[in-house]
């Protein structure tokens, strides 16, 4: 999942008003933000090394440290302790917590292979992205849509409905943002480029 991320923060939001909404991003998309930074650093590089010439389907990247199963538990656990510690509210550390393991347990179902520690450990998840690419964005965009009408139905219920106009701008971010992704899912980037 690559901006179907971001949805689960919309789900998070009505139950957590007064947090920054930066703060629900952040945690519902720090796995990638970690591996990023890891990769930067050749610890989890990916091949191919162009984000030009990667597909879904070829794209091989171990992420032991951001996308496995143990390390991202004790990622919430720190999330936890951290926006417990500085904003003093259980409900919201719990939340942000939620929302950083969640990553990886949506990615099971559409992303990339994980292990539970490190690439010699059992595999787990669908590995949607190398078996059925296509299907895994469709997947994605069905999920985001669906996290954006619960908070769109959640805002309503509690007395503050979201306006027309952003209901529209949010569903078509999403949809662009996440089936822009349907051709890259076989097809390298250079390929798709005019130039």
């Amino acid at each position: 999942m690559i901006l179907g991320h971001y949805a689960a923060a919309y789900v998070a939001r009505p139950h957590a008003r007064s947090a920054p909404f930066w703060l629900l991003l952040i945690c519902s998309n720090l796995a990638e933000f970690l591996w990023l930074g890891l990769a930067l650093l050749g610890i989890e590089s990916p091949e191919p090394s162009s984000l030009f010439d990667a597909t879904f389907q070829n794209l091989q990247v171990h992420m032991t440290y951001s996308h496995n199963l143990i390390p991202n538990l004790n990622l919430g656990l720190l999330v936890y302790g951290l926006v417990l510690l500085r904003f003093r509210s259980q409900k919201l550390a719990l939340w942000c917590a939620f929302l950083t393991v969640s990553h990886v347990w949506l990615d099971f179902i559409v992303g990339f292979e994980h292990q539970v520690l490190g690439p010699e450990s059992m595999s787990i998840g669908l590995n949607s992205y190398a078996r059925f690419p296509h299907l895994a964005v469709i997947i994605e965009w069905l999920f985001s849509m669906a996290c954006l009408v619960y908070y769109f139905r959640s805002e309503s219920r509690a007395g503050m409905p979201v306006s027309r106009k952003k209901k529209s701008v949010l569903l078509i971010a999403f949809s662009v943002g996440v089936l822009l992704w349907l051709p890259n899912a076989t097809i390298p980037m250079r390929d798709l480029l005019p130039f």
